[in-house]
């Protein structure tokens, strides 16, 4: 595991959502962790099953062996099916992987 130390920076409550937004500071040993590796590591972290998890974010620092790390922990994974985004449920493994342009 390349995650040595997670450290929590931020915290937002979205009642009307149902949602908690994060803001993650990761401790790094060697370079930038797959979205699995981030994904599980979190859930196990925070006590949440990672299906109610949507990782937005995982942006290093230059010359450190640091990362940010933001994502969102949903009250439900319905909830989080229906206020994600295509693209993110599909980097998540929740919707198909579109090609091209949305119909209109």
């Amino acid at each position: 595991m390349r995650i040595k130390m997670l450290e929590k920076l931020e915290e937002k409550r979205n009642d009307l959502i149902g949602r908690s937004e994060l803001k993650i500071a990761a401790t790094l040993d060697g370079g930038t962790p797959s979205r699995a590796e981030v994904l599980k590591t979190v859930s196990e972290w925070l006590k949440v099953r990672e299906e109610r998890i949507a990782l937005v974010k995982i942006e290093p620092i230059f010359g450190s062996s640091k990362s940010l790390i933001s994502l969102r922990v949903y009250d439900s994974p319905e909830t989080l099916k229906f206020f994600e985004p295509r693209y993110r449920l599909a980097r998540l493994g929740l919707a198909p992987k579109g090609k091209g342009k949305a119909k209109s």
